[in-house]
This record gives structure tokens, C-alpha cells and sequence, in this order.
């Protein structure tokens, strides 16, 4: 789990452009969307094989998810849709990336790496699916190791740096991170809130 201050540190360096934003009447939405259109085109460069445009398109949308919130904030236009519009596009974004990644494989005939792309997808799926069910019980999950700024960090430093080196085995060595550690975060999750929920029903 990446430590609270460079997660903070990150969106501080994007603070200027977040002003800018808001000067220029930017709406949150807008920059949600952006990351949205970002996270799909990564997935189609990923599936013809440009892993270091797919990776820089990644890491765009990155930053416009790391920053939507702060322009909400900063320009007072903080709404319930917005947050919700906000995870719901992130998922899709997200979704857009494993898939390009898997039809590239496929294409390939490398079925060890399709397999393990596919089990960082389910694992991602269900890390948010069990979040999302937990606070629908109005309990907190805010728990374990590879959460979405985790994900995006392994997709995005494994597939710059194999291709910036031509080294496939470095972003398998990341596919292998988010094929287990996505999975065993989502168990994780399901014993917090197995353990919470112990000594008596959800809250109503």
C-alpha cells in the first residue's frame, strides 16, 4: 500500500494546474472524463502493442483522477454524481486497460500472461466490488495492499520500463504483482469485514 504522503505528494504537484483549472471555469466532470477517454485509449494501445504510449496515456489518466477531487473542491462544485460518476468511470478505465492487455497476449498465443492479465482484472473487480458492498453496509474497507493508485502504479512503471528497456519480463514481474495481490487484497477486505461484523449485524 503506498504510503499516504506520496499519494499526497503526487496531487501536490499538480496543485498550479488544478488552479488553473478552476480559473478557467474547468469543470470536474470534464477532467473525469478526461481520464475516462485517457484509460480507454491506453487500452487500445495496449492491444496493438505500444506499451510506452498505452503506459504515458495511463499515467494522464492518473492524473486527472488524482486531481478531479481537489478542482471539485476548489472550485465548491463537490456533488454526490460527481463522486459517484468519478468511481464509476474509474472502473471502466481500469477495465479498458486489463482488456487491451489481454487481447495483446491472446493475439500472441501467451497464454500464461492472458491468464495472469485476466486474474489482475477479476482481482480488481472484486477489490471495488467488495469496498463498494462494505460501505453499502455502511461499514469502512479501506483496507489492504493494491488498491486503484497501487494498480495504476504497477501498469503504469511495469509497461513504461519494459518498453523504455524492450524487457518483457519486467512488466510480467507486474502482471504477477496484480495477479496475487489484487486477489489476496480482495480477501483481505472480506476478513475486515468478517471481523467487524462479528459481534453483531451491520448497522441499519
Amino acid at each position: 500500500m503506498l504510503p499516504n504522503w506520496l499519494k499526497n505528494g503526487f496531487i501536490a504537484l499538480f496543485q498550479p494546474a488544478v488552479g488553473w483549472f478552476a480559473r478557467l471555469n474547468i469543470k470536474p466532470n470534464w477532467l473525469t472524463s478526461a481520464g475516462f477517454a485517457c484509460g480507454v485509449l491506453s487500452g487500445f494501445l495496449f492491444a496493438t502493442g505500444h506499451f510506452f504510449w498505452g503506459g504515458l496515456a495511463a499515467l494522464l489518466s492518473a492524473i486527472c483522477d488524482a486531481i478531479d477531487g481537489s478542482l471539485a473542491r476548489r472550485s465548491g462544485s463537490v456533488t454526490t454524481f460527481g463522486r459517484f460518476y468519478d468511481s464509476f468511470l474509474d472502473r471502466y478505465s481500469e477495465l479498458a486497460m486489463f482488456i487491451g492487455l489481454s487481447y495483446f497476449y491472446a493475439g500472441r498465443d501467451t497464454w500464461r500472461l492472458v491468464i495472469l492479465t485476466d486474474l489482475a482484472l477479476a482481482g480488481s473487480l472484486m477489490v471495488s466490488y467488495a469496498r463498494a458492498r462494505a460501505e453499502g453496509l455502511r461499514l469502512d474497507c479501506k483496507v489492504g495492499l493494491m488498491e486503484r493508485p497501487e494498480r495504476l502504479t504497477v501498469v503504469i512503471a511495469g509497461t513504461l520500463l519494459s518498453a523504455m528497456f524492450d524487457q518483457e519480463w519486467i512488466f510480467e514481474v507486474g502482471l504477477w504483482l496484480l495477479a496475487v495481490l489484487t486477489n489476496v487484497t480482495a480477501v483481505q477486505r472480506m476478513l475486515h469485514v468478517r471481523r467487524i461484523t462479528r459481534n453483531g449485524p451491520p448497522p441499519a
